[in-house]
């Protein structure tokens, strides 16, 4: 009994530690997908951060206004209707 005993001691320890890698391999990998999904979120502000700013650009040179007029007479364009 006593080699069956230690074969299941050792089996025990051997499952605890492939548990444990398992758990540091699921946390790298949430961490990897945060860090990615990190990226695309500050990819794709910095792409709208840039059309915003070629809008703006592209209605105060057909205006002739600054956006912040612009804005303002569409509300009240807005508040009329």
């Amino acid at each position: 009994m006593d080699i069956v005993n230690k074969t299941v001691e050792k089996l025990q320890e051997e499952l605890e530690s492939c548990i444990q890698a398992l758990i540091e391999a699921s946390a790298a990998a949430n961490i990897t997908q945060d860090i990615v999904v990190g990226n695309i979120v500050d990819r794709k502000l910095a792409d709208l951060a840039k059309t915003n700013k070629l809008a703006v650009d592209y209605i105060e040179k057909v205006t002739g206004k600054d956006i912040d007029v612009v804005m303002a007479e569409n509300v009240a364009l807005e508040e009329e209707e």
